[in-house]
């Protein structure tokens, strides 16, 4: 699925630096695939070209565990300070749980500063699968562990957003309390339609949108592999350098397969994850003889989960047991 623009014909090389090329999308909306769209004027994409790690991240639909948390932790602390010369003022996190974990900059090595610890708040949404509501889910609490500090810099700790709505929930919730001059987020796979949810709660209360992204701007499916799962992968609206494009296409065999799954369980719940990356590949009429089953998490190999898959879908239990053995 071939987009029908890439970063070059929308972004500007904005700055190369440590390596990584950062472009500069302005005024999306003006184009006449997002025309009364409200995208943010300014949308940053940090490239890691020549395979470095946030491009890989985004072709390792198979990895998790340990070392997707450390890619995260990786790619995100990079962008951070790729940035930290734009913030303003004194500077407060807020990491949504559980994905936004590896971002948090308390774990940050080198630290971020060296005076002091940043401002740091937790927080945990509660969202309910509701059929009657936009992409079928709905967020019904957030539990806040720590304050809404009254800083000039806000840092949304969110690895990955596809609606938005949690974010949308949370932020409009915290804006009530403190509205800072400037909010950024520095996922490392997000979504135009949960850009354009959070810069209208941004704009509506007066604070300054900046959103640092991994290598795309991803279009979310239209209807998931796995309801009520939103996809990020390519399609006619994702934007991404023409070299990453081709790298994606052989990748996925050409198929818009989510190139981060359900990222909750591709850190906590790795057995989970396995099934439901297997489940979506052949879903998708993916080839598996191509895939390099050696790159995979060891437990695709252990007794407990190849017991797992054999109860739940023996037929795929079959091809995968003749291609790993």
């Amino acid at each position: 699925m071939k987009p029908k623009l890439f970063l070059e014909d929308v972004g500007k090389l904005h700055k190369s630096q440590a390596g990584k090329n950062i472009w500069l999308v302005e005024n999306l909306a003006k184009h006449d695939l997002f025309k009364g769209r409200n995208l943010p004027k300014k949308i940053y994409v940090v490239d890691f070209p020549g395979r470095g790690m946030g491009q890989e991240f985004l072709l390792g639909r198979h990895i998790c565990g340990p070392l997707k948390f450390l890619m995260i932790q990786q790619i995100g602390h990079s962008m951070i300070r790729l940035f930290r010369n734009q913030f303003e003022g004194r500077v407060g996190q807020f990491v949504i749980l559980w994905g936004g974990r590896p971002l948090d900059l308390l774990a940050a090595d080198p630290p971020l500063y060296d005076d002091n610890l940043i401002d740091t708040t937790y927080i945990k949404l509660t969202r309910v699968e509701d059929p009657t509501v936009s992409r079928g889910w709905r967020v019904v609490k957030s539990s806040v562990v720590g304050e809404f500090w009254k800083d000039d810099t806000w840092l949304i700790m969110e690895e990955c957003i596809a609606s938005g709505k949690t974010l949308q929930y949370f932020v409009n919730e915290a804006f009530e309390e403190h509205k800072p001059k400037k909010l950024f987020i520095f996922p490392v796979c997000a979504s135009l339609e949960g850009l354009e949810g959070m810069n209208t709660v941004c704009k509506n209360h007066g604070v300054e949108f900046v959103p640092v992204l991994n290598s795309a701007i991803v279009q979310v499916a239209e209807e998931g592999v796995q309801k009520p799962f939103t996809d990020l992968g390519l399609q006619p609206q994702t934007i991404v350098t023409k070299d990453f494009y081709n790298a994606l296409k052989v990748r996925y065999q050409d198929k818009p397969l989510c190139w981060v799954g359900d990222i909750g369980d591709s850190l906590y719940k790795t057995h989970e994850y396995l099934l439901e990356t297997l489940h979506d590949m052949v879903a998708l009429d993916m080839d598996l003889t191509k895939e390099n089953f050696s790159q995979w998490n060891h437990e695709l190999y252990s007794k407990e989960f190849l017991k797992k898959l054999k109860a739940r879908e023996p037929k795929l239990y079959e091809k995968v047991i003749s291609l790993i053995k």
